[in-house]
């Protein structure tokens, strides 16, 4: 814990960057859902049945923007009453005039897991992860005979760094610090902790190992998956998921 602590240390050079919004294109496998690929943050898909006005919301007040024609089909990622979220405050009537579908819980957790794992594997060359790896590059340091690189990208809706750890070349961890770069109230910090233990417990249940740092933090959650072991921890270090070998 100590070496991803060290490495996650570099995300401190970045202190005052503001992250880039969402990212929807980041490394990770594409999980296909009714022919459309489905992406974070979305919950549903629209068809348009017949012809049906596009709004933008300013307040309560919608506002034309176009007619969208029968046929099309969009993502859709929140919900008003009466009305279905295109995203970019964009919203149209959920009626008769159009058919809405929603994915599996398991297709909603399935991307997540790639959003969290990325597509990369431990013991990946650093070409390699180069490669897979489509977030913004922010900053790269060579940290006691190895290499830290950080990124800007997004995990479970939150902005974020993306540290990738190195060692010998190849990768030997890779983790988000939540809270490098912004100035967040311990409330807050701890709100972003109890979301993320919730959407870690959803994708790997119960089982977990926690450990009490005693000094007034939450407690420093573990989870097990395929010999990956992926911790949420929040200390006086930060905020922050890593993901590393059981070995």
């Amino acid at each position: 814990m100590k070496t991803i602590k060290k490495f996650l240390a570099v995300s401190a050079l970045s202190a005052g960057i503001l992250l880039s919004p969402f990212h929807t294109h980041d490394a990770q496998a594409k999980v296909w859902w009714n022919g459309m690929e489905l992406v974070q943050g979305q919950i549903g898909k629209l068809t348009v049945l017949k012809d049906t006005e596009l709004y933008k919301l300013q307040g309560e007040k919608k506002v034309y923007i176009k007619t969208l024609k029968a046929g099309g089909v969009y993502r859709i990622y929140t919900f008003k009453p009466g009305m279905l979220g295109l995203g970019g405050g964009y919203y149209v009537d959920r009626d008769a005039r159009v058919k809405y579908e929603t994915p599996s819980k398991a297709k909603l957790n399935q991307v997540k897991m790639e959003q969290l794992f990325r597509g990369v594997k431990l013991g990946m060359s650093a070409s390699q992860v180069k490669k897979l790896e489509t977030a913004k590059f922010i900053t790269q340091e060579n940290i006691d005979g190895g290499q830290a690189w950080v990124y800007s990208t997004s995990l479970f809706g939150y902005d974020t760094l993306l540290v990738y750890g190195f060692e010998n070349g190849k990768l030997a961890f890779y983790g988000y610090s939540f809270d490098a770069g912004k100035e967040y109230t311990n409330d807050q910090l701890t709100a972003i902790y109890n979301n993320l233990k919730q959407q870690l417990i959803t994708l790997f249940g119960n089982q977990y190992e926690q450990s009490d740092s005693g000094q007034g933090y939450p407690p420093a959650l573990v989870f097990h998956k395929d010999g990956l072991v992926i911790a949420l921890s929040y200390d006086a270090d930060g905020l922050a998921v890593t993901v590393t070998s059981e070995q």
